[in-house]
Parts: C-alpha cells; structure tokens; sequence
C-alpha cells in the first residue's frame, strides 16, 4: 500500500493521483546508446563507451528507483507530494492554504504530457521534474481549491 493512501485522514479520499513520467528515462538510455555506439571504436573511445555504459546502467537504476517511489496526489483535503524511498521528503498542504502551485512545460513536455510541478509553501519552493500530466495535476487542485 502507498504512502498516500496509508496517510488520509477519516472522510478523505483521492480526486487524482499522478507519478513521474517515462521520459525521466531518456538521458541515461542516450548514454548508453552513445556508449554502445563507441565500444568498437579505438582504446580511448573503448573507455569511453565503458564510462557511458557504466554511467547509464546507473542512471536507469536511479531514476527506476526515484520513478517508483514518488507519489503526488489530489485528495478532497490536500495536496500530497512524496518523493524518496530511504531518504524521504513529503509535503502536504491544506487545500484551503494552499499558496501557488504552477508548473512549466518544455518542449518535449508539451508533446509527450509531461512537466514540472511547482509548489510553494510560506518561504519555500518545492519543484518536482518529469511530472506525468502536470497541466491535468494543476487543474485538479485548482478545482479543488475553488470547491472548498
């Protein structure tokens, strides 16, 4: 079970949930596409690729790891945001406090729904990359924030 769904108070429920997209993927794959591509390639590039290979293998773990432990959820009281597995960071916001909450979209974002969620909280700014859906996940706050 969930860290979200272990956490909602009595009467609370989820109006949406969201997780880290697919694309957080890409850049440790082109590592070790680059560094498949150079294996053959000479002693230098033969390092190289080893290097590359090493440092996307890494990659993938990383963000396997960061993908299937982060949670953002819409409930009908709050705004839950969790990332981390050993070393855990949640933010959890009131709906009827609830600051700002924007998002930014690059252009790969736009195409494929994705984005980066920003939430601020009194003095701080909590952003959360590679958000699937991020427009639909500001839109369900908004409304539930309007609801309340």
């Amino acid at each position: 079970m969930s860290y979200i769904q272990n956490s909602l108070l009595s009467g609370e429920y989820i109006q949406h949930s969201a997780k880290i997209h697919w694309w957080t993927y890409m850049s440790p794959t082109l590592f070790i596409f680059i560094g498949w591509l150079l294996h053959d390639a000479g002693t230098f590039l033969n390092v190289l690729s080893y290097i590359l290979l090493g440092a996307g293998i890494i990659g993938i773990i990383n963000r396997h790891i960061e993908r299937m432990t982060s949670e953002f959820a819409v409930t009908n009281k709050r705004v839950i945001l969790k990332t981390g597995w050993i070393k855990r960071s949640v933010v959890e916001l009131q709906l009827s406090k609830t600051e700002a909450i924007g998002f930014t979209e690059t252009f790969w974002g736009r195409l494929l729904k994705f984005g980066t969620i920003i939430v601020t909280t009194g003095g701080a700014k909590n952003t959360y990359p590679y958000v699937a859906d991020a427009l639909r996940f500001r839109k369900v706050i908004s409304d539930a924030v309007n609801q309340q």
